[in-house]
């Protein structure tokens, strides 16, 4: 379960690299160029995850709300996407799967509760985008990812949250 994450990160840290105008390996830039700049839709979120967790502010409820927020929008449009291909099982999957992901958008919870509801949807996404090859929003996976980081206080959080500094109202 943790080497599906770990090598989601490899792309969300990448992704984030890539749109701060860093340099990166041009192979790679080409084969995912059009998948690095963040949507509209991820850019908004991502403004309302750094105004509410950045600086070591993960595990309080507004944050958990920002990012349950995230993956409420991001679920139901890749559930979207998912049926549109005829994959309606592995939509069924995703909401099953993530469901508990959404829930402090309703609600309050524990951020252990949340951040291992965090990995259940994030660790879904990545099986079912591997066996459809249907992906999420990958800058809304990416803020997934983050966020599990953040929660674990692994030293990538640092790195996301550099990213995440240019989203900041």
């Amino acid at each position: 379960m943790k080497n599906r994450i770990l090598s989601v990160l490899a792309i969300a840290l990448f992704s984030i690299t890539y749109s701060n105008g860093q340099a990166a390996n041009a192979q790679y830039v080409k084969r995912e160029q059009k998948q690095a700049l963040p949507s509209d839709t991820s850019k908004e979120y991502a403004s309302r995850v750094a105004a509410n967790c950045l600086g070591g502010k993960w595990e309080e409820q507004p944050c958990l709300k920002s990012v349950s927020e995230n993956n409420l929008v991001m679920a139901a449009n890749y559930g979207a996407k998912l049926q549109k291909s005829n994959k309606n099982a592995d939509a069924e999957k995703l909401k099953q799967h993530c469901a508990a992901a959404t829930a402090a958008s309703k609600g309050e919870y524990p951020a252990y509760a949340m951040r291992s509801a965090f990995v259940e949807c994030a660790n879904m996404i990545y099986d079912i985008k591997e066996a459809s090859a249907i992906s999420p929003d990958l800058s809304q996976y990416q803020i997934l990812v983050g966020a599990v980081q953040c929660l674990d206080g692994s030293a990538a959080c640092k790195v996301f949250e550099m990213g995440m500094q240019r989203y900041k109202r």
